[in-house]
């Protein structure tokens, strides 16, 4: 079970420290705004289409003989990555000061973390396509891509009625669509770019490619909540 959990791709294992006890990550909250309306019962609710962070808590201890208590300290802090079962990873915080000088004696001690709410898969989607197309997606929420596209002269990619265009297109050019940077060979390449950065929704999602393309991937992680 050790091995499934990793905190910034590190896992709890390898640095001597067993996890005694797991609860199941809740679903978050759903955020709603209530208003009381004189002279009418009850309440009026508006959705924020928005969910609460999501509290949770690892008891650990260590494995006698085996870690760093000062490596671990430095581990266990600050913002990352908490992937629960190989299969999806939080982003997180860890939002307690773990109290290594009771460690020490007792050995055992609790890691409270502070996760967002929309969980990603460990392992990306990728299509591949040079030609126009439709492919499903069941992600939970709109994920941004990177799209890698190769090609020459001018290019316009439309990915569910959001266009973008690179012009004067010579070799690869990388979107990262929730940074909303374009590079070519490691160098911003926004000047060669028109248009918006592009998502992928949950259901059918529209491709169409036109001019010269000779390589086009969509990367992205689905969504749970």
């Amino acid at each position: 079970m050790n091995d499934n959990y990793k905190w910034n791709g590190v896992t709890f294992n390898s640095k001597g420290i067993v996890i005694e006890e797991v609860p199941i990550v809740p679903k978050a909250k759903k955020i709603f705004t209530n208003y009381n309306i004189p002279g009418k019962s009850g309440y009026t609710s508006i959705d924020s289409k928005t969910y609460d962070s999501i509290p949770f808590t690892l008891k650990c201890h260590f494995k006698d003989g085996v870690g760093n208590r000062e490596e671990i300290a430095a581990w266990l802090d600050g913002y990352g990555t908490l992937q629960i079962d190989g299969e999806k990873e939080y982003k997180g915080q860890i939002s307690n000061t773990i109290p290594f000088e009771k460690v020490i004696s007792f050995r055992k001690f609790p890691v409270q973390f502070l996760l967002q709410p929309i969980a990603q898969a460990v392992t990306p989607t990728i299509i591949s396509s040079t030609s126009s197309t439709t492919f499903v997606s069941d992600t939970y929420t709109d994920s941004f891509p990177i799209i890698r596209v190769t090609g020459s002269g001018t290019i316009t990619i439309n990915l569910n009625g959001i266009q973008f265009s690179i012009y004067n297109a010579s070799g690869e050019y990388v979107l990262d669509c929730g940074a909303k940077v374009i590079t070519n060979s490691g160098v911003n390449a926004s000047n060669s770019m028109s248009g918006d950065f592009p998502k992928v929704i949950t259901g059918s999602n529209a491709l169409t490619v036109t001019g010269t393309v000779t390589a086009l991937t969509i990367e992205y992680k689905k969504s749970y909540l």
